[in-house]
């Protein structure tokens, strides 16, 4: 038994068009999520909120990914979906999932103390909880790159839209 640490956004949902309606409508620009991270202005985690609340239902599932987690729960992996998201729009997910057919081990999202923390520290730290044989999979090669800094005994893998590419640290 293997246990699967999965990211959310961008790995097994595309949510880039949550966020560019979301920054649409507070802002008055055009960006996706990697664009939002590289802007400095206050009022990020405003547009993530709305971003997966109002505009959830853009999100477009990875039907790749669900479907290799899916394959993966019934070979007896334990999957564990991370999000850096506050727990505040965790139905949001929980919907997502389920509607479908995906049902995990657990949804692991952020507090209000932990929203401090940059994404790939907060996810680090997460990794870290778990023992035994581990893959994560993670969109953003940065994230995997830090994490490998760290944990060695662990499978990467990075997802770019319906690719799942074994990364080597």
């Amino acid at each position: 038994m293997k246990i699967l640490l999965v990211d959310y956004d961008n790995t097994l949902f595309n949510t880039n068009e949550c966020v560019k309606a979301s920054t649409k409508e507070l802002w008055g620009i055009e960006a996706d999520s990697e664009e939002i991270r590289k802007i400095k202005r206050e009022g990020k985690s405003a547009v993530y909120s709305l971003a997966y609340t109002k505009y959830s239902h853009l999100a477009k599932p990875n039907l790749n990914m669900i479907n290799y987690i899916k394959d993966r729960i019934k070979e007896g992996d334990l999957v564990f979906v991370l999000t850096a998201r506050h727990c505040s729009v965790r139905p949001y997910a929980d919907f997502s999932l389920l509607s479908h057919g995906v049902i995990v081990s657990g949804i692991i999202c952020r507090n209000d103390e932990e929203m401090k923390l940059k994404d790939e520290e907060w996810k680090a730290k997460i990794i870290s909880l778990f023992k035994g044989e581990i893959e994560v999979y993670d969109d953003k090669e940065e994230n995997l790159i830090y994490f490998g800094k760290f944990f060695k005994d662990i499978k990467y893998f990075l997802v770019k839209e319906d690719e799942i590419i074994p990364y080597n640290i």
